[in-house]
């Protein structure tokens, strides 16, 4: 509860303002640039709705968190960024009570340069960052396929930051041992995002380092069952699609209900199922086809 000698020192600021900006500059030296007038705002912080890229929480046994870290990832500039981050940052060591860190990738050395001179100049705010910027020559090429199994997301992301090396193959077995550890989809998704954004001689390297192992065999003819499987399924799913459109107009045709061309066109273009059993049951019972697409 606020007592008076909390509340004392506030209600003089009602008296002036300009308190807080004496003790800043006069009694403690601060050259902050002069102003007018200072008035009062509401006290009340309610930031609008900020998301970070991500946070993290570094827990002991016990599930208690240790310390943090918020996450980003920054591709311009985008001066903004210093108060956001300050709210992150703030946010997380409020909630938990632990210290957080902040720890930005910045795929552009230019741009993460130009984030390091931001924060460096940032000398008037109360709130100081610290951020931990890297770029993609800070992440060393990782070619431990045995690190791979363990930590394959490691070894994804630094493939990733160097798709275009020339000794980009000496990544391949553990980009390969990494790749293999993953779920059908999830290895669908990190391959075309590395294997896939090789420039063409590397991939065509890639391909026949492949043959060259068991587990390269292994994986490639996982890859390419995984696709056609993929591909069977989509087109089931249109083929189903397909035949409840066609029955949708077959219902209208035989009960006289006339149909324009570009519902007809919308109806035929439809590959959501259940909105087409949605107007099939409809259409047995409504007098205009406006009523089969409104229902």
């Amino acid at each position: 509860m606020p007592t008076s000698a909390h509340e004392t020192p506030l209600e003089l600021l009602r008296l002036d303002p300009s308190l807080p900006d004496w003790v800043q500059t006069e009694l403690l030296g601060d050259d902050a640039p002069t102003f007018d007038h200072a008035r009062l705002y509401d006290p009340n912080v309610r930031p609008r709705t900020y998301q970070a890229d991500a946070m993290v929480l570094y827990c002991g046994k016990d599930d208690l968190p240790l310390r943090a870290t918020v996450y980003e990832v920054q591709r311009g500039r985008d001066p903004d960024k210093l108060g956001s981050w300050k709210l992150y940052v703030g946010h997380m060591e409020t909630e938990f009570r632990v210290k957080a860190s902040l720890v930005v990738f910045v795929p552009d050395k230019a741009v993460a340069d130009w984030y390091r001179d931001q924060v460096a100049r940032d000398t008037r705010s109360g709130a100081w960052l610290r951020p931990w910027f890297f770029t993609p020559a800070d992440v060393p090429p990782i070619v431990d396929d045995e690190l791979a199994a363990i930590r394959p997301a490691r070894v994804l992301f630094s493939a990733m930051c160097h798709l275009d090396d020339a000794s980009v193959e000496d990544m391949y077995p553990a980009l390969l041992a990494a790749l293999a550890t993953l779920e059908p989809t999830a290895k669908i998704f990190y391959h075309n995002v590395t294997v896939g954004r090789l420039p063409a001689p590397a991939r065509a390297r890639w391909e026949a380092f492949l043959m060259t192992t068991t587990v390269g065999k292994r994986y490639y003819d996982e890859i390419l069952n995984e696709a056609d499987a993929r591909g069977e399924a989509r087109g089931e799913a249109l083929g189903e699609a397909r035949g409840e459109a066609k029955a949708v107009l077959l219902v209208l045709e035989s009960r006289g209900v006339p149909v324009p061309d570009a519902i007809r066109e919308r109806i035929l273009a439809s590959v959501d199922t259940a909105q087409l059993d949605q107007w099939l049951r409809h259409a047995a019972t409504a007098t205009t086809v406006e009523d089969v697409i409104r229902g």
